[in-house]
Order: C-alpha cells, then sequence, then structure tokens
C-alpha cells in the first residue's frame, strides 16, 4: 500500500466527483490516541473496524484497546478534560491544537489509501474499553456507527471523532503542561470495486468520507 501524508493546504484543494456509495465494499479504520509524561506516565486508547459489503449489506468487526500506566512520581493531579472535538463540526477533517508550556510536542496525522483488501485478524470484537492509573485515563467507544476516542493526564487530553452521519473526522489536543508528549493518527484504507484508473482518480476525499453513511448504525 503506497500512503500519502497528507497536510491541511493539500486537502483544502482536493475535490473530485463521486461515483455512488456502492462502489465502496470495504474499508478499515484505526485510530490511536497516546499521552506520554515526563513521569513515565502513559494514556493509550485504540480502536478498530472493518467493513465490508457481503450481499445486500454489511459485516462490521471492531476491536477496542486501552492502556494507563500512572509513571513514577506524576502527582495526583486532576487531569485535563479530553473534550472540545464533540462540539466541533467539520465536512472532511479537521485537525485542532491548544498548547502552552515548554518542550511540548503534539501530533495529529492522518493517512488514506485505497487498498486490495482489508480484514479483521487479532480483533476482539470489544466495542469499548476504558483504562485509569493515578491521573492517566484512556477510554475508546464505538457508537451511531463511528467511534470516539480520548486520552488525559495531568495537564493535557486528547481527542479523536469519527462521525459518519456528519461525513467529519476531528482530531483534538490539549495540552497545559511541561514535556508532554501527545499523539492522534487516524488511518483510513478503502476497498472499491473494479473502476477504471481514470475514474478512480476522480474521486475525491469529501466524497469518500460521504460514503460512510451508508454503513449501520
Amino acid at each position: 500500500m503506497k500512503v500519502d501524508l497528507v497536510d491541511e493546504a493539500t486537502l483544502a484543494t482536493i475535490n473530485g466527483r463521486y461515483f455512488g456509495a456502492q462502489m465502496l465494499v470495504g474499508l478499515r479504520i484505526d485510530l490511536v490516541s497516546s499521552l506520554h509524561t515526563p513521569q513515565q506516565g502513559l494514556a493509550s486508547a485504540r480502536g478498530s473496524m472493518v467493513v465490508q459489503r457481503e450481499g445486500g449489506g454489511f459485516s462490521v468487526q471492531v476491536d477496542a484497546r486501552s492502556q494507563a500506566e500512572a509513571g513514577s512520581g506524576l502527582p495526583e493531579a486532576t487531569p485535563a478534560t479530553a473534550s472540545g472535538a464533540e462540539q466541533v463540526s467539520v465536512q472532511g477533517i479537521g485537525q485542532i491544537a491548544q498548547i502552552a508550556g515548554d518542550r511540548n510536542r503534539l501530533s495529529n496525522l492522518t493517512r488514506i489509501g485505497f487498498v486490495d483488501s482489508v480484514d479483521a485478524s487479532g480483533f476482539n470484537g470489544q466495542t469499548q474499553a476504558a483504562s485509569s492509573a493515578g491521573p492517566m485515563t484512556a477510554q475508546v467507544t464505538f457508537l451511531d456507527g463511528g467511534v470516539q476516542l480520548g486520552v488525559a493526564g495531568a495537564g493535557a487530553g486528547l481527542q479523536q471523532r469519527l462521525d459518519p452521519a456528519g461525513g467529519g473526522i476531528v482530531q483534538f489536543g490539549r495540552i497545559a503542561g511541561n514535556d508532554l508528549t501527545g499523539s492522534n493518527s487516524l488511518q483510513l484504507q478503502f476497498v472499491s470495486a473494479p473502476v477504471a484508473p481514470q475514474l478512480s482518480q476522480q474521486l475525491g476525499l469529501q466524497q469518500a468520507l460521504e460514503s460512510l453513511r451508508a454503513l449501520p448504525r
């Protein structure tokens, strides 16, 4: 699979023609959010979903995992809430970062590609997972045909939300501290019915996301 890294400037120039949701025969979604503190604290959440067209319907398989470690010497402070993304409505992809402090790092990364097939090997079938240790928390929940992840710790909160009904993806991060590292990553892999190469090249990002509206809720 060839993956192209896409920034906001590139996304703003993408356009094309949508050739019908029936052309989407499978997709895989992988979301991972993680937060690391200088005291070795860790919060991570991962949600994956595979949808494949079968006859006149779809088969859906999911995987939800979370992990939290308090670390050593981490202060028992109230964690920053991983909120804010639920109030943001976007068409396409919205990436939001709020950072205050020194030596912090935050990344929001999205990968999108077309592949020959997708599978759900190793999936645990869980629709939600949650972990906590000291101030570190992590959660993932599948709901309404989409998925939401959140991780938080003292001074930081990250969230990702995929909303098929609205046709949007939001990656959100807030850091107010020092020496914190957070990341949100999302990978979308589409499997489409065979089409002429020139027609495939006309598929725009926005139109591909709108295909998700056909998925079961």
